[in-house]
């Protein structure tokens, strides 16, 4: 058995290149694998077939020689206000004091998010960034998942890890080892639990007692024997606040996400219609969503009475949690200094703004966008996953949630797309247009 002492030396050296977490983890996580398992056979995977993967339950038809799970975590937060403060919500804008959230249960016996409350500013709700001021009726405003704000971790982890691995192999000569960034048949949150960095929170993210829940996981096979670390204890207590905010009921008990009602899986992952249902609940998502992360109590910004209440009913400690800001994480387009006012149809030629941000970007802008502009501006952000269609599709419910009759005459030519997808989902914005105006 190899020693604390390079256990040690290794961790020490994953930090040196620029991981933030680094735990290692046994081979032996066979309950987490057989609850995945079982979780894609009740069908809560939807479309992802990749997950039938049987290779995901055990390393070791990976690499056979495998005898140690090296688990890292790469921070990506950043100190920008949350999309439940920025585009609709359950708190209060940045600035003013938060108030508590409402975890009663609906009348159906499933959690709600709470109203949204307003600003006691007028319509205009002001944030700590000076750059960003977001007038919630002058503009409307789409939320992409912060995680795809800037240059696609696969693409910032995967250097990272081979260099790790390059260390190790220096380290041990004729060591084999094997590197994951969310891109081989692998459950990183099973080996990442019980390698200490984090305990699988309500939500199903991993959450760190230090650094909240906002890294990415990596995931280094090795056929060195290395002294593992223990599973971190579970600290959510008695808290259900992600169930309660989750718009769609994803979250249908603690610890069990059911991807088919999920606000990223219909962003992301789903390829054709999101269920009709469900899009009104999407809100201003067109990439992602972070709300069950936003209000979960680990990834507080701040001490505050409600964060007092919570720590008498868990073991929740509140702190500020870890906020990085690395230039290697730059963002595909920067920050905003003009608006597009009037954008044109789908697939019109027209140039794409080159100066708005990722964060809450306004939904004219992301309208500009044309099919030959998308890959060349998302050819190194994660939302290229969602492909053109996906993103017209996702901008149509974004824009029917919106309220806003401006964006009529893109949905009337977005309703003769060549693609059935993108005129379904058009049709419906206008018609949900229609609906809110109506009361």
């Amino acid at each position: 058995m190899l020693g604390v002492g390079r256990s040690a030396l290794l961790k020490q050296r994953a930090l040196e290149i620029g991981f933030d977490l680094v735990g290692v983890a046994p081979l032996a996580a066979w309950r987490d694998l057989e609850f995945s398992r079982k979780w894609v056979e009740q069908g809560f995977g939807g479309e992802m077939r990749y997950l039938e993967n049987p290779k995901r339950q055990d390393p070791r038809r990976l690499l056979p020689s495998v005898r140690s799970v090296i688990c890292v975590g790469l921070i990506y937060n950043t100190d920008y206000p949350y999309s439940t403060e920025a585009v609709g919500s359950t708190q209060k804008a940045v600035g003013s004091e938060q108030q508590p959230i409402d975890t009663r249960p609906s009348p159906s016996g499933r959690g709600q998010p709470p109203a949204s409350r307003g600003t006691g500013e007028g319509d205009e709700a002001r944030f700590s960034n000076s750059d960003f001021r977001i007038s919630r009726t002058a503009e409307p405003r789409a939320w992409i998942s912060r995680y795809a704000w800037r240059r696609d971790y696969h693409e910032v982890m995967r250097p990272m890890l081979e260099e790790f691995c390059a260390a190790i192999e220096t380290e041990a000569p004729g060591t084999e080892t094997r590197a994951y960034v969310d891109t081989g048949p692998i459950v990183e949150r099973a080996f990442a639990r019980y390698s200490g960095i984090g305990w699988m929170g309500k939500n199903t993210c991993l959450i760190n007692q230090e650094k909240g829940s906002w890294f990415f996981l990596g995931v280094l096979l090795s056929s060195l024997e290395v002294e593992p670390d223990f599973p971190a204890p579970d600290r959510c207590g008695t808290c259900t606040r992600c169930l309660e905010a989750c718009p769609t009921g994803a979250l249908v008990e603690p610890y069990v996400m059911d991807a088919t009602r999920c606000i990223s899986y219909f962003t992301v992952e789903l390829k054709g219609s999101i269920p009709a249902e469900f899009r009104a609940a999407i809100g201003a998502n067109v990439f992602g969503c972070d709300i069950c992360q936003d209000v979960c109590p680990w990834n507080t910004k701040g001490r505050s009475q409600e964060s007092e209440a919570r720590s008498q009913e868990s073991d929740f400690q509140p702190r500020r949690v870890k906020i990085k800001a690395d230039a290697v994480f730059e963002a595909p387009i920067q920050n905003p200094k003009s608006q597009i006012q009037n954008p044109p149809a789908p697939g019109t030629q027209h140039p794409a703004p080159s100066t708005f941000s990722l964060f809450a970007p306004p939904l004219h802008a992301l309208a500009s966008i044309t099919e030959a502009d998308f890959p060349r501006i998302f050819r190194h952000s994660p939302i290229k996953r969602a492909k053109y269609r996906g993103w017209l599709r996702n901008l149509c419910v974004a824009m029917g949630n919106s309220g806003d009759r401006k964006f009529i005459p893109w949905l009337e030519e977005a309703r003769h797309h060549s693609d059935a997808v993108v005129r379904e989902h058009a049709e419906w914005a206008l018609k949900r247009l229609e609906e809110i105006r109506e009361g």
